[in-house]
């Protein structure tokens, strides 16, 4: 009898469990053993989500939520290639109850043991495919992470079937999926870092507080302990961002981590109903301990005696012989020389790229679509219409992140013998970057240059939408003598990030928002930002301009710095009173703001009251981008500028009454800044 068919030694056979246990997990090899597992415990997860659409099946059905005549304008358009008849047969209902059956099914063939790993490769494989399917049919709804590292897990297990004979290609999918989940956890932990309701820790009692993912128990523990909600708002992002250490850490540690996680896992599916997280993520666990050994500070610097050529021991060996011998090189002298290029080459690239950086600043500015001038030594875009006409002259102030041609549509709407200018502060559009945000005081003193510059004759009916209505009243309050009129259009109030609750909680959200816009013009993504679309309606060819210059990260950076300058200058500085009380103010509101936030209603109230010569306009339909940018609803505004414009030249115009259905009280949108 030959060493490895003996039988073990007395006291050490294995108990029924044990016999149990290594036919249900144990495998041919380490890796086979974590994919049997990743298997098995996926598995368990996905046959009960199954089972629980099935009995649901009622909301697939043609006049149920997830209907196929709905869902089906969602889909793939290469899907259409099949034909509508095939599409119908297998996602319509019934045929969609069959692929959920299949899908039951095939998960309970990979829970049960005996499966040779051909037939797990072919079930795993079938469960990718009813996975994608099931996917794109629910159009996105009702899925989260859970159902994702699903689909990754099943195809990185029939990828390793099909490499049986390959060490180095399976051991390289072990650690592709240990990547992928580390991956998954520290971004969703800085998702959350970014995050000021995760931050204050007041994301934690809003969630519980819902009956989708709420828990009475733990939302009244939460919400009346303040310090309970931060703290596990911290433990989360911490224990996700810190997640990735699990490789590297020592054994303990490692083992402290995977523990941590089971226990994570566990409190979301008991308090949030996360029930399948438990099986997509913990079923990854076993490949994260398979790598950690070949990583962590435990990993040997040699290969064991009599390891075999290719196997992961002999290919760590080879890795660590190859990074000593570079690690010489690069102390002799040619390998100074190669570091010394190398460095060199970084630097032209990185030069090569600022170049680039400027060829497409200067492309831009040559596509500007006003005028280029000269102000204290900065190039400032103006776009200007009959500026050699006799004033009132109307000038237009941009809100938050956008440049002049913003107002596109009012401007074409005044009256074509009407002398305006819309320009670009600063960093926003097409004008020179300042060294620093400005204040008040200065932005009033450059605009009142500019528009001298320009010939721009006094006296100006002012225009500011959102916070330009801030850095209106500093220039009637600074130059009185050139202020013919003030037109706030949804404009900011300077107390209104004070005395609103809703305004206050929005605040860092904004500045989220210009944060994350921001890296996506730096990364090429904002093409697929509803921003640039918006900017899009604009009448030609401004349209076509605006979207490319919104691209442009620059324009995020200033624009987030303008929000902090309006917290500490610009507002304080709004509050101080007009010098006049009987220059004409018109106020127009957006509807959808009011909506958002009665308070609104209040505060343009208020901006009417600054003079005893006003009139108020509420655009029921329209929201805080659109009152300018959409056609039909600028329309008021370039009635209230008229007006405005009138009554600085000394007529009596007519309050021009609102069309029925037109008009109403406004809402501030969160972002109304």
């Amino acid at each position: 009898m030959t060493p490895s068919s003996a039988p073990p030694p007395s006291g050490t056979a294995r108990l029924p469990a044990g016999r149990f246990a290594d036919r249900l997990y144990g495998g041919r090899d380490d890796i086979d053993s974590v994919f049997r597992k990743l298997e098995l415990m996926t598995s368990v997860g996905a046959t009960i989500g199954a089972v629980e659409q099935l009995a649901t099946a009622e909301t697939l059905a043609d006049d149920g939520l997830f209907a196929w005549p709905v869902m089906r304008l969602r889909a793939p358009l290469w899907w259409r290639r099949a034909g509508e008849e095939r599409l119908e047969k297998v996602f319509g209902y019934p045929g969609i109850v069959g692929l959920v059956q299949t899908r039951a099914l095939t998960g309970l063939g990979l829970v049960l043991p005996g499966a040779t790993r051909a037939q797990r490769g072919v079930l795993a494989a079938t469960m990718c495919g009813t996975a994608h399917g099931l996917h794109t049919r629910m159009g996105g709804f009702g899925l989260d992470g859970s159902d994702h590292l699903t689909f990754v897990n099943y195809a990185v297990s029939a990828a390793e079937k099909a490499f049986g004979h390959d060490p180095r290609a399976r051991e390289m999918l072990v650690r592709f999926l240990a990547a992928q989940v580390c991956m998954a956890y520290f971004t969703s932990g800085a998702a959350k870092l970014i995050s000021p309701v995760w931050r204050d820790g007041t994301a934690i009692p809003e969630i519980f507080r819902t009956s989708t993912f709420g828990d009475p128990l733990f939302h009244r523990a939460v919400r009346d302990r303040p310090w309970l909600a931060k703290s596990v708002a911290w433990a989360t992002i911490l224990g996700e961002m810190a997640f990735p250490l699990v490789l590297v850490a020592p054994k303990p540690v490692a083992r402290g981590i995977l523990a941590s996680g089971t226990v994570f896992h566990l409190g979301n599916a008991r308090f949030m109903g996360l029930n399948r997280f438990v099986w997509s993520y913990c079923s990854t666990y076993p490949a994260l301990a398979h790598v950690s050994r070949s990583l962590g500070p435990r990993a040997r610097t040699a290969a064991p005696a009599g390891s075999p050529a290719g196997s992961p021991a002999a290919s760590l060996t080879a890795s660590a012989a190859t990074a000593g011998r570079l690690l010489r090189a690069a102390a002799g002298p040619r390998g100074a020389a190669a570091v010394t290029a190398g460095a060199g080459l970084a630097l032209l690239a990185g030069a090569a790229v600022r170049q680039a950086g400027r060829a497409r600043d200067a492309r831009l500015r040559r596509d500007a679509p006003g005028e280029l001038l000269t102000v204290a030594g900065r190039t400032v875009h103006v776009l200007p219409r009959n500026s050699a006409a006799d004033g009132p002259s109307v000038v237009f102030e941009n809100g938050l992140a956008a440049p002049a041609t913003q107002w596109g549509w009012v401007q074409r709407g005044l009256d074509p013998r009407t002398p305006s200018a819309a320009y670009d502060r600063p960093g926003i559009g097409w004008s020179d970057a300042a060294d620093r945000p400005q204040g008040p005081d200065e932005a009033a003193d450059v605009l009142a240059e500019t528009l001298r510059t320009l010939g721009l004759k006094p006296p100006y009916v002012l225009v500011g939408h959102s916070i330009g209505g801030l850095l209106v009243r500093t220039f009637a309050r600074r130059h009185p003598e050139l202020t013919g009129g003030l037109v706030f259009v949804d404009a900011t109030h300077p107390e209104q990030f004070v005395r609103s609750p809703r305004q206050r909680e929005a605040l860092p959200w904004i500045r989220q928002r210009m944060t994350t816009t921001g890296l996506q013009a730096a990364l090429g993504l904002l093409r697929y930002s509803s921003r640039p679309q918006q900017m899009s309606g604009l009448p030609a060819p401004l349209g076509e301009a605006t979207e490319r210059i919104v691209r442009r990260p620059r324009l995020w950076r200033t624009a987030r710095e303008e929000l902090a300058e309006s917290q500490r200058t610009w507002c304080p500085d709004a509050r101080r009173p007009l010098p006049a009380t009987d220059t004409p103010v018109a106020v127009v509101t957006a509807g959808e703001t009011v909506r958002s936030d009665p308070l609104h209603a209040e505060f343009q109230r208020e901006l009417a009251l600054l003079s005893t010569v006003s009139r108020h306009d509420v655009v029921e339909e329209a929201g805080h981008e659109s009152l300018v940018l959409d056609e039909a609803h600028a329309a008021h505004v370039v009635r209230a500028v008229e007006w405005a414009r009138t009554r600085a030249a000394g007529g009596a115009a007519p309050v021009v009454p609102p069309k029925a259905g037109k008009t109403a009280k406004a809402r501030p949108a969160p972002d109304s800044a």
